[in-house]
């Protein structure tokens, strides 16, 4: 356990007092949808999201929305209001990459915490698959690269993950099948996800000969590009009883975040990395007063495979170098030592940023995510990872407060 973060204890107070909660969740279909924008996936997600939770949009007064890769809108929160037709007293968007669904989790309790609003509608909707032409995916697969030190040499957003890849597999004699066998677990709970976008069996073998991206990562160590939208409704205990709200409730337990770099030309070591991770995840830990002994659900950003074993070293789930062979002997896997993404994540359900991922684990600890229902799950741990491993969000979720 770190040192006590300053910070820390101020926070459990103030989600101890509110019992801020995710009380509503919703997702659309999953893959590829032509002709239909951003904010048409932000509408129905928003309309599934209020219709599960049981409550009127007009109950809905503050509003946190994400960005679209395809579609630029420069004032995009109040954009959206203005197409769904709300007026909400507090409005935001957060645009930190995969580290942002996380983040907007802990925004909208930040904003009902200082009394900006009561009811969050945290939303996230892009038409990526179907609406990006090849000079915006040219633009997305550089996104992540310094435009004037690294881009003009060859380097890519794969590329930069595929340099953390091959750095970890030499400092810690990790496996290509180690790698691989992420990606296999990840369609393994896909299987399972009524609305996920690749579902076929796949093997350790298929990962290792699919076509190379950046080596050594290949086809399926990547994530997949898809068309949807998810949103969550984030109130108070107290609110969600006042507004008749009949789910069970996700309790908001802590919150954090890491920073380590910008771009990899800033990067000296793997431990830049961890630290960050470990940083963010630190900071959601002691809010929380809990360990990772506690979680019994994790959900790891994994737009590629290396992401899913840094994130489960940095957060001190296993040490450092034995991410590789925890995956490996499937100890991953719904109903084993800590299942991870149990929808199948952004490798095999969709692409939304870790949107579902926060709807995943919501559904967990509410009993109602079907065959992949995980037993007993009391914690669940959700991190999202932006830029080239760089900026980092933690949440903690339970089915109690924090008492």
């Amino acid at each position: 356990m770190a040192s006590n973060i300053p910070g820390t204890q101020e926070a459990r107070e103030v989600l101890k007092k509110h019992k801020i909660v995710i009380a509503g969740v919703g997702e659309t279909e999953q893959g590829k949808i032509p002709d239909r924008s951003s904010f048409h996936f932000l509408s129905q997600a928003s309309k599934l999201a209020i219709e599960d939770a049981g409550i009127k949009k007009t109950d809905v007064d503050g509003l946190v929305t994400a960005f679209s890769l395809v579609e630029h809108t420069f004032m995009h929160c109040t954009t959206f209001a203005d197409y769904f037709g709300m007026k909400p007293k507090f409005f935001s968007s957060v645009a930190v990459g995969g580290a942002t669904a996380v983040w907007m989790a802990a925004e909208a309790a930040m904003a009902i915490a200082s009394g900006q609003a009561e009811v969050v509608l945290c939303v996230r909707g892009d038409n990526t698959l179907s609406g990006i032409s090849s000079s915006g995916m040219l633009a997305l697969i550089r996104e992540m690269c310094h435009g004037e030190f690294e881009f003009p040499y060859g380097l890519t957003t794969p590329g930069g993950y595929a340099l953390a890849a091959q750095r970890y597999l030499h400092d810690f004699g990790a496996t290509r099948e180690q790698l691989a066998a992420v990606a296999v677990t990840m369609r393994k709970h896909a299987a399972l996800k009524e609305n996920a976008m690749n579902k076929d069996p796949l093997t350790i073998e298929e990962v290792i000969n699919s076509r190379i991206i950046a080596e050594p990562l290949t086809k399926y160590d990547c994530s997949i590009i898809s068309d949807g939208g998810a949103a969550f409704i984030v109130t108070t205990e107290e609110k969600a009883k006042e507004l008749g709200i009949e789910n069970d409730l996700a309790y908001l337990l802590g919150m954090g975040q890491g920073y380590s770099h910008q771009y990899m030309t800033t990067l000296e070591n793997l431990d830049q990395i961890y630290n960050a991770i470990n940083t963010s995840g630190q900071k959601a830990f002691q809010t929380a007063g809990l360990g990772v002994d506690d979680v019994d659900l994790a959900y790891l950003y994994d737009c590629f495979t290396i992401t899913v074993l840094l994130e489960l070293e940095g957060l001190g789930f296993v040490p450092k170098g034995e991410g590789g062979s925890f995956a490996l002997e499937g100890r991953m896997e719904i109903g084993k030592d800590l299942p991870v993404n149990t929808h199948g994540g952004l490798l095999s359900q969709a692409h939304l940023g870790a949107m579902h991922h926060v709807v995943e684990a919501t559904l967990q600890l509410r009993g109602d995510a079907g065959p992949r229902q995980s037993k007993d799950a009391e914690v669940a741990l959700v991190h999202g990872n932006g830029g080239i491993v760089s900026a980092h969000s933690t949440i903690l979720l339970g089915k109690e407060p924090i008492s």
